[in-house]
């Protein structure tokens, strides 16, 4: 189900795409691909899944405010989010997971820069390589190169001519970094650091919308205002374990897309369970693909941003995903709110992904090239759950167990209807 689209913008011809984490060309008619301002699809090389959901979010944002396709670079991201790691750490390897936490720590202190403007060749890419070879290369530094002690890892200047070579960066990005934040990336922009004269902006500077629900708890009042001030008002909440409170829970988050606003969520992959097949269940993850796999699969944390959803009403029946509807017009405005009843039940939210919209081996929601349905049966599961074993899983090696849905985060105000 999806609401008329207001504020329309053509989406590009193809879409970029992203791997799994262990985190068809669109048509030219936009109400059928989305209703949430959405940019391109991308796809992740490493298990970042965390900073391509958080960029895909702060692009919708700057979209509806701006009407501009800002391509942000999650490489610029990914480099400063290494060099915290090692200099804090001063860990073996480099783990390449976070959270929404961690990605709008690093906006408060590093800002954005656009894609074409770190690592130009991500711009036209369907998926980033550099990011792969990066990494390749920073873990052998760590391991038995320059950074292979921990006294090394902490020489921050070290640290910043290791990375600045493993990503393979430009003289002129390397001196716009260093401009930015020194030599040792000791400065940020909670402290001493400036972009002027660089090409990296600010969150204060990046112009952003999005609607709150602390003005007025009935309507979503309209908020134009900079990424900086996002980045503190959004929170995280948490799925019920309480399943009497899942519900109202869910009504927030519907709240939310009907004000066609970037729900950001974290949810667990099981990719047994997600149907590659064609037919209704085509590119989601639901619990009868899962059930036919016979076991569980390769699995691990995802974050992602929400899209849409399909409901089922006592009085209207099925609300379809990806079928518009005006809340100008009466008859519209009574499914909608409908399906906002208690009594009414989420079949399933549809997100877009960061796997790629041209993948043979990840089948998407028909007509939706890089958009995948979350059955909410799986998201409340419980399901078999252990990531750390490797191989064939089974009734002796594999017996944890975990309700896939873990959290979103949402405007201000939301949190507490």
């Amino acid at each position: 189900m999806r609401l008329l689209t207001w504020t329309r913008s053509l989406l590009a011809a193809s879409f970029l795409s992203l791997a799994a984490f262990g985190c068809e060309e669109p048509t030219s008619d936009e109400s059928n691909i989305t209703d949430v301002p959405q940019t391109d699809v991308e796809r992740q090389s490493i298990g970042n899944c965390w900073l391509y959901a958080t960029a895909s979010w702060a692009e919708s944002l700057h979209l509806s405010a701006t009407g501009e396709k800002f391509d942000i670079s999650q490489s610029y991201w990914t480099y400063w989010h290494w060099y915290d790691e090692i200099t804090k750490y001063r860990g073996s390897e480099i783990e390449t997971g976070g959270s929404e936490s961690v990605s709008f720590d690093i906006i408060r202190r590093r800002g954005i820069m656009a894609e074409a403007d770190f690592i130009p060749e991500d711009s036209i890419s369907e998926m980033s390589s550099r990011q792969a070879s990066a990494l390749a290369k920073m873990n052998e530094e760590l391991k038995s190169g320059r950074l292979k002690t921990s006294k090394a890892r902490g020489n921050h200047k070290l640290v910043r001519q290791v990375l600045n070579d493993a990503w393979g960066l430009s003289s002129d990005v390397k001196a716009q970094l260093d401009k930015a934040f020194g030599t040792t990336g000791k400065k940020t922009f909670v402290s001493t650091a400036s972009a002027s004269g660089t090409k990296i902006i600010e969150a204060s500077d990046f112009a952003v919308r999005y609607t709150e629900r602390v003005t007025d708890p009935s309507v979503g009042t309209l908020k134009d205002t900079s990424l900086a001030n996002a980045v503190d008002e959004w929170s995280t909440d948490y799925y019920p374990w309480d399943k009497s409170s899942r519900r109202n829970y869910q009504i927030r988050l519907q709240k939310a897309l009907h004000d066609r606003q970037p729900v950001i969520i974290t949810w667990s992959v099981d990719f047994n369970a997600m149907e590659g097949g064609t037919g209704p269940l085509q590119g989601s993850f639901n619990l009868d693909t899962l059930t036919k796999a016979g076991a569980p699969g390769r699995q691990g944390g995802h974050m992602t941003v929400l899209e849409d959803y399909e409901v089922t009403t006592k009085k209207f029946g099925v609300l379809k995903a990806g079928v518009t509807l005006d809340p100008t017009k009466a008859a519209d405005k009574a499914k909608l709110d409908a399906a906002l009843l208690p009594d009414s039940t989420i079949k399933f939210w549809r997100i877009k992904n960061s796997w790629g919209a041209f993948r043979d081996d990840r089948a998407s929601a028909p007509g939706f090239p890089g958009y995948h349905d979350l059955y909410q049966t799986y998201l409340d599961g419980p399901i078999t759950w252990c990531p750390e074993v490797e191989g064939a899983k089974d009734a002796e090696n594999c017996t944890g167990s975990t309700e896939p849905f873990e959290n979103v985060v949402l405007p201000p105000g939301y949190d507490s209807l």
